[in-house]
């Protein structure tokens, strides 16, 4: 029951943070913008380490590390950063389906971890 609450939650917050990073403008980007992307990640990382899912869960940690240093300006958001932000919802909502017994083969998320730490480290990947 829990289960499926998570789910479907995680649904809804990826649906959120996509049409969020569909919208932001990189050369203006404001603070609620930036805290409601990095809530959204948060709320999946949550659910997902609360049921074991480990994939899910080191995926949005290091969103969730390069979100939370675009919204203290420690970074500045950039296309490149919104496109990689875009492929791990992209990938997110794979490995949650699989999760979900919708079967698919299991998501190599090795490049994308790669590139969301290069931006996190204040590099291009």
């Amino acid at each position: 029951q829990f289960y499926a609450v998570f789910l479907e939650e995680a649904g809804e917050n990826l649906d959120r943070m996509e049409q969020l990073l569909l919208a932001i403008d990189v050369t203006a980007a404001d603070d609620e913008e930036l805290n409601a992307i990095f809530r959204c990640a948060h709320s999946i990382k949550g659910g997902a380490a609360t049921f074991g899912f480990a994939d899910v869960a080191e995926l949005t940690h290091q969103m969730e590390t390069l979100l939370d240093k675009l919204r203290r300006h420690e970074l500045s958001i950039t296309a490149a950063m919104v496109d990689v932000l875009l492929a791990s919802g992209d990938a997110l909502k794979a490995q949650l389906a699989r999760h979900q017994g919708s079967g698919g083969d299991t998501v190599d998320t090795t490049e994308l971890l790669a590139s969301i730490r290069a931006h996190a480290e204040g590099g291009e990947a």
